[in-house]
């Protein structure tokens, strides 16, 4: 028995190591340089690599380790300029509120000053603010309304709690109930109950699980009522899920983040779903969002028999009409400082010694590896990769992860 045991451990041990030694060697022989992340530069040659690897793909997603990685935003603006002006990509959609930048931008004058104030409230502040992003928010989006291609913005966060959806959302669900004549509109409490309990950006302040379950109990209501009078895919519609979702997302908070998380990376998903195949059906989107939301992963704890972690790029990824469509490109780095404005700066850990990051050639300061080649191999090899925030190198099969990685050596936080 124990010689079986041995001898299907060892299989087992050379097995992986040779897995390992396969993606090792396709990644120091494959991986190209990327001499520059200058938004400046406009000599896009160098960036053909990553055009090529993201070939007829109408979602590229652009993924950041933490929320202040100021080299990232940098390559990520370029390859903005890049994907916009050069491979036909018109929409910008940014993890922040699903209303604000979907209801709200629509109806923005687009002039310069106005498109500028608007951005500035209603797309997270750790990216308005950092000065790697701000040429991007301020300057080359508003320019691109005087050519004939702007770059539309949208957003897919279910989190409707910035500027306008704070201003707005409540309004727009009250007229729209009411044109709709749903009967809750004239229950005694819908003006001091009903319309309160579906404003979602008091959610982060209250712990009080009964709030969110008379707001569900609401928001069911309006949901069953409103079937048969507007399409499953209207905008009405969409927005009832977000607002079902993040209250479940904060009721589940209350006891699991993690399992808030996955409810919100999953309302994401959905969200993005419907800017491609509904509000932009013939357009090409880039997606700014976190490794950890892009990621085509999922993790099921076996001993639970249930969901751990599940990532919006794996929802997008599993849905037939996105997947062939959609390129994920991940970000990782080697070392420096990290930490997002507003948050103490942080010195990064050293990634793993035989580790991806350590694969690529030391000249390289910039580079970029594309999976997609090596998948053609179906091969399933687990190595390690400093993708999911800074601080740990997890041991996955990341060419399934990722479809591609852009790798910036030296790290630096943002600053305004």
């Amino acid at each position: 028995m124990l010689k079986h045991f041995v001898i299907i451990f060892s299989f087992f041990t050379n097995f992986c190591a040779q897995g390992q030694h396969r993606i090792k060697d396709y990644v120091a022989d494959k991986t190209t340089r990327i001499n520059s992340i200058d938004p400046d530069v406009i000599n896009y040659e160098n960036l053909e690599p990553i055009g090529n690897a993201i070939g007829d793909a109408s979602i590229v997603m652009l993924g950041e380790q933490d929320h202040g990685d100021a080299p990232a935003f940098l390559a990520k603006r370029r390859l903005i300029k890049y994907l916009h002006e050069k491979k036909g990509f018109n929409v910008l959609a940014f993890e922040s509120d699903f209303f604000g930048l979907n209801y709200g931008w629509d109806r923005v004058n687009k002039t310069k000053s106005e498109m500028q104030s608007f951005i500035e409230k209603n797309i997270f502040p750790v990216w308005t603010m950092c000065y790697t992003c701000k040429d991007l928010f301020f300057e080359y989006i508003p320019s691109t309304y005087q050519t004939g291609k702007p770059l539309h913005i949208t957003g897919f966060d279910n989190q409707l709690e910035l500027d306008y959806s704070s201003q707005h959302l409540v309004d727009y669900m009250d007229s729209t109930m009411r044109s709709l004549e749903l009967p809750i509109t004239k229950q005694e409490n819908y003006l001091s109950a009903v319309l309160p309990s579906i404003d979602s950006v008091k959610y982060w302040t209250i712990t009080d699980s009964n709030f969110f379950f008379r707001s569900y109990g609401y928001l069911k209501a309006i949901k069953l009522q409103s079937a048969g009078k507007i399409p499953p895919d209207s905008f009405f519609e969409i927005i009832i899920n977000n607002l079902v979702e993040e209250n479940k997302m904060h009721q589940s908070g209350i006891k699991s983040s993690l399992k808030g998380r996955n409810i919100r990376d999953q309302q994401m998903a959905e969200n993005l779903k419907w800017i491609q195949l509904h509000k932009y059906p013939n357009e090409k989107i880039i997606v700014w969002a976190a490794n950890a939301h892009i990621a085509n992963y999922i993790y099921n704890d076996p001993k639970k028999n249930e969901t751990k972690i599940a990532a919006m790029g794996h929802y997008v990824k599993s849905d037939s009409t996105l997947s062939a469509k959609t390129y994920i490109l991940g970000f990782t780095s080697h070392e420096g400082m990290a930490g997002r404005l507003g948050y103490p700066k942080y010195k990064i850990r050293n990634p793993q010694k035989n580790g991806f990051e350590n694969w690529i050639n030391p000249s390289f300061k910039y580079a970029f590896t594309d999976f997609k080649q090596y998948n053609k191999s179906k091969s399933t090899d687990y190595f390690y990769l400093k993708a999911l925030g800074h601080q740990t190198a997890f041991k996955k099969d990341w060419n399934n992860i990722f479809d591609g990685v852009l790798f910036i050596r030296d790290m630096y936080s943002c600053q305004e």
